[in-house]
């Protein structure tokens, strides 16, 4: 490896030394190559595409599912001094057009954007007009049908967006990395998306967490409310996340989070991936957004959610996780679980 990604990594963003396997990935990336990347939860997989792409002539496309995680990581790279932007349904018109353009100019390093923008005939000619580094697909176990988060898009991009954005002697490299992935999901997400071979995994125990099981009679949320209220790390201004088995009901993320605010007087956010009922789609988009922004800056230390707030949830606080209910595999729980 040359040491201009060492410099980045020093300069940008305040590490001293690179884990493993991010040197690996970085200078398999650095000479054109494509890499499929299991590391764990925190292991620093972001930094493996983030530094090539600023390292490399060319704009880092970042296909991302959540709209929540792609501000939160523009945000982040913005404050460390890096040119990047998102394009998504809550931009309006004018600045959608800007940041194109400033993907034309060669104005940014990183543009992130979600797998079902980039299918639209109009963000592929406007890559085809820009000069990319490189394709860094995350939460790449969404291209298996066998992973937990299977996204259709993810299959169908993949070959045609890459064909529509060769540049003329520079085909972009693609890095897919997923924190949660079983081998055989590996294998299909290697299949789906045209890679050749993954980077040897990270190792994935977490000796720094503590695994609980509150076997205690009483139903769940009374459980919940006496689990939070010992001292067990669960501290009233600790971040934290419950995951709930249901949007709706008893054991749903809504009515959890509306006990725990009304009878227990706790600061605490609501989180799903479809709306409750009563509540319209388009309503609740914002909603959960900007319950998103609130917990990942920290104005909300309790976020009640579903699993669909697992996704890419990059918030070095979090002190624990708390699980209602079973989550559906062992890949789901270590996922989630992980966010602590």
């Amino acid at each position: 490896m040359n040491n201009q990604p060492l410099a980045i990594l020093r300069s940008v963003f305040g590490y001293e030394q690179f884990r493993a396997p991010q040197a690996e990935v970085i200078d398999t990336l650095m000479h054109g190559g494509d890499a499929l990347v299991l590391m764990p939860t925190g292991g620093g997989k972001s930094l493996c595409f983030q530094i090539p792409a600023i390292a490399l002539p060319g704009t880092g496309l970042v296909i991302s599912p959540l709209i929540a995680l792609m501000q939160d990581q523009v945000a982040a790279l913005k404050q460390a001094g890096v040119r990047a932007a998102f394009l998504n349904s809550t931009l309006d018109a004018e600045t959608a057009r800007a940041i194109e353009q400033q993907l034309l100019n060669g104005e940014l390093d990183l543009l992130y954007v979600s797998p079902e923008r980039l299918m639209l005939e109009r963000t592929l000619n406007l890559l085809a007009r820009a000069r990319l580094a490189l394709f860094a697909i995350d939460e790449a176990h969404c291209a298996s049908p066998l992973g937990h988060d299977f996204r259709p898009a993810y299959r169908r991009f993949a070959a045609r967006a890459k064909r529509w954005c060769a540049s003329p002697g520079w085909q972009p490299p693609t890095a897919a990395l997923t924190g949660t992935a079983g081998p055989e999901t590996l294998v299909s997400a290697c299949a789906a998306l045209g890679l050749a071979r993954p980077v040897p995994a990270a190792a994935q125990a977490r000796p720094e967490l503590t695994f609980l099981v509150d076997m205690r009679r009483g139903e769940p949320r009374q459980r919940l409310r006496r689990l939070l209220s010992e001292p067990l790390g669960c501290a009233r201004f600790d971040s934290g996340l419950v995951f709930c088995p249901h949007v709706d009901g008893p054991m749903g993320a809504v009515e959890v989070a509306e006990e725990l605010l009304w009878t227990e007087n706790r600061e605490v956010d609501c989180y799903t991936g479809r709306a409750p009922r009563g509540r319209k789609e388009e309503d609740w988009a914002g909603i959960k957004t900007q319950a998103a922004r609130r917990f990942l800056s920290g104005e909300v230390p309790l976020l009640c959610c579903t699993r669909a707030f697992g996704l890419g949830v990059h918030k070095p606080d979090i002190r624990y996780t708390v699980h209602l209910g079973l989550p559906p595999s062992l890949a789901a729980f270590h996922q989630e679980a992980g966010r602590a």
